[in-house]
């Protein structure tokens, strides 16, 4: 196991030196508020931090997109998904971007833990913001779209909330969108490795063994979904998976699979979260909140 660590850490670290390169080629998109760095729970840890973003000038109340960011469950915070919540907050809505705790410093049930805590801290504070609290949005990629898959399940579902101890917060979800997601790892070999990973020790946390298979958790209660993948996303497969698991439960989803290619190359793994200024990225965000849109609740 340590082993594996090790190997996963290398490649982590690998990655956060492209995504450096990427974050510092890239320009972030204008006229955007930005309120960032605010502790949903005052501990001092970094994974407790979220980013609020809204357009300029905003007078209204605007719908909610909430993003989780991927990374492995090990890598990252919410800034290497700073351009693309910009981008989605340029469309018309208010978005916050969270981090939570990474794993080997804290275990899968954990960072649903810090969701939840976060959720809590939205519900209790976006009323200083202008925030439509009826019509909120949930969006993850990669690990950040099994930990938006499985935040929408538990949200619904009593005994799920039990075994987190969480509570649900005061806004329903109208939808989820997920990019890239990582929803069932037993069926992926490169992903089945991260179940002990994940979990701890063989035995240890074996409850929540069935939240890592979307097809164990999901029911018809789940919200409508829109799924993006690519022909270049190396799991492409699990985008699949969730579709033909939200199929067999009777929940509605779209799924948008990018297959033209930029500069020749196919599009790679969380294509529009990395690049949501080339031409597929923008598309796949217009795609992403025009799905969010018409699922907004009008009020009488």
């Amino acid at each position: 196991m340590d082993i594996i660590k090790s190997i996963l850490k290398l490649n982590w670290k690998a990655v956060g030196k492209a995504d450096q390169k990427r974050i510092d080629s890239q320009m972030p998109t204008p006229g955007i508020r930005q309120i960032t760095d605010l502790p949903y729970i005052h501990d001092g840890e970094k994974g407790h931090l979220l980013d609020i973003y809204y357009p300029e000038g905003t007078t209204e109340k605007l719908p909610v997109i909430l993003d989780i960011h991927g990374g492995g469950w090990m890598y990252g915070y919410k800034e290497i998904n700073k351009y693309y919540c910009l981008r989605l907050a340029s469309k018309g809505f208010l978005v916050a971007s969270i981090n939570y705790r990474l794993v080997d410093d804290v275990l899968f049930p954990d960072q649903v833990r810090d969701v939840f805590a976060a959720l809590l801290w939205l519900s209790e504070n976006l009323s200083d913001y202008p925030a439509d609290l009826d019509n909120v949005f949930l969006t993850g990629d990669s690990a950040g779209g099994h930990l938006a898959c499985v935040t929408a399940a538990v949200s619904l579902n009593k005994h799920f909330q039990d075994d987190f101890n969480v509570s649900p917060a005061s806004f329903p979800f109208n939808a989820v969108g997920v990019v890239s997601p990582a929803v069932d790892l037993g069926s992926n070999p490169m992903l089945k490795v991260m179940k002990k990973v994940l979990l701890g020790k063989s035995g240890q946390n074996a409850v929540f063994e069935k939240y890592l298979h979307i097809g164990r958790i999901a029911d018809s209660s789940l919200p409508p979904f829109f799924i993006i993948t690519s022909s270049g996303d190396f799991i492409r497969q699990q985008s699949y998976v969730l579709r033909d698991t939200l199929n067999k439960s009777g929940v509605r989803n779209t799924l948008s699979d990018h297959t033209e290619t930029l500069n020749g190359k196919k599009l790679q793994h969380v294509f529009s979260v990395t690049d949501p200024y080339s031409g597929p990225g923008e598309k796949a965000v217009c795609e992403l909140t025009a799905f969010f849109k018409s699922q907004i609740r009008i009020k009488a």
